[in-house]
């Protein structure tokens, strides 16, 4: 039986699970450098020299396009020289360094392999590896974040090869998911796994989503698989809130139509009189928290994750964080463990979810200026993707 992928002609999903041998690899590659100066994106040459010990070589088959990639674009992060974008990847092993024989899950790692990544890579020695914050490693090299300047400067997705660095969580996908299925799983998706993790979400819980991005969505399908009875996701596009049901919502609540305390209202008819049993906000407007607090039931978890940029301030009453023991946390980004366990979930709920759908459209590496200009142009696309 052929793929979706075969049937529709996608040459890099439908592919086998092999990869040309490391001796017939190209001397060079392509990569589209992004100038914070002049915010524009350029093809560049760079060398494919052999991997250290630790690292590996990587053919990128697809890296989709996330919100922070976009932001250096509009001039609302400023990365501190040029650099190669993009951190939601996956592609085939090309070459391992003579000591990668296991993926992060013990598995035997070879080159051919399907695979993604921890969105970092870290020491795993320093004080916050020690700690359980491997995401915080005081040495954190982060994909699509380090510049050219950096070795290997290949170290983001948009280019047609990358450097694993050492530290890096690698994972074999699954052979029921094709790539546009799990592109997005090592940063949406491993991010909210991470999110149930420090909300300790149970079954027979009602959990309140703040946004129906990606990330809602994904919290969404998480939340339903595990067998929460009401999942209330809030939103001010209505096309992401009848998205929202798709992906497992019970309820969905436009937050802009809505007078002041309607979400608590809400909450008192979907949850029951003492609210939400766990909340998660992901729409990234800090005015929302304040909204939430009110419809949270006493010691619920509430966990923040989408204002991260500078200057997201709220405003709230501590005094109803403090007398109702409510658990505030925040979280960024995620361990290596959040992986596995993103595609072990993507791997179960195939066909339950659309997934599928995620990528909405996709570019070649030549044409990566109007991907971005797309993405930025179409909010109603979950993830445009460059396929190199």
């Amino acid at each position: 039986m052929t793929s979706k992928a075969e049937q529709a002609g996608d040459p890099t999903q439908g592919e086998p699970r092999n990869d040309l041998p490391p001796s017939k690899l190209p001397a060079s590659c392509r990569g589209a450098v992004f100038d914070p100066a002049s915010r524009k994106l350029e093809l560049r040459e760079f060398e494919l020299p052999e991997p250290g010990p630790d690292e590996a070589v990587v053919r990128v088959v697809s890296s989709a396009i996330c919100g922070s990639d976009v932001h250096p674009s509009l001039g609302h992060r400023a990365p501190a020289g040029p650099l190669i974008l993009g951190h939601e990847i996956c592609g085939v092993v090309s070459r391992l360094g003579e000591n990668l024989r296991r993926d992060a899950a013990g598995g035997a790692l070879s080159p051919g392999d399907r695979v993604t990544w921890s969105v970092a890579a870290s020491c795993g020695h320093c004080f916050y590896c020690g700690d359980g914050l491997p995401q915080k490693c005081a040495t954190l090299f982060k994909y699509g974040h380090e510049t050219v300047d950096t070795r290997p400067p290949l170290n983001g997705g948009f280019a047609e090869y990358i450097y694993l660095a050492p530290g890096s969580a690698i994972y074999r996908i699954p052979d029921s998911l094709e790539f546009d299925d799990v592109v997005f799983a090592n940063c949406a998706m491993a991010t909210v796994a991470a999110i149930h993790r420090t909300a300790r979400i149970r079954a027979g819980e009602a959990v309140l989503i703040q946004g129906a991005g990606l990330l809602g969505l994904c919290a969404s399908a998480l939340a339903s698989a595990s067998g929460c009875r009401a999942i209330l996701v809030t939103d001010t596009n209505p096309d992401r809130l009848k998205l929202a049901r798709e992906f497992g919502a019970t309820h969905t609540l436009r937050v802009d139509e809505a007078g002041p305390g309607a979400l608590e209202a809400r909450a008192r008819e979907i949850a029951g009189p003492y609210g939400f049993d766990a909340a998660i906000e992901v729409c990234g407007q800090p005015r929302a928290v304040a909204e939430a607090l009110p419809a949270l039931k006493q010691g619920a978890a509430y966990v923040l994750a989408g204002c991260v940029f500078p200057g997201a301030l709220a405003e709230i009453d501590l005094r109803m964080v403090t007398t109702r023991l409510l658990r505030l946390s925040g979280q960024h980004n995620y361990a290596p463990g959040d992986l596995l366990t993103a595609l072990r979930f993507l791997e179960a709920s195939r066909g339950r979810f659309p997934f599928g759908r995620v990528v909405g459209k996709t570019f070649p590496l030549e044409r990566i200026s109007e991907a971005f200009d797309y993405a930025i142009a179409h909010q109603d696309i979950l993830r445009v993707a460059v396929k190199p």
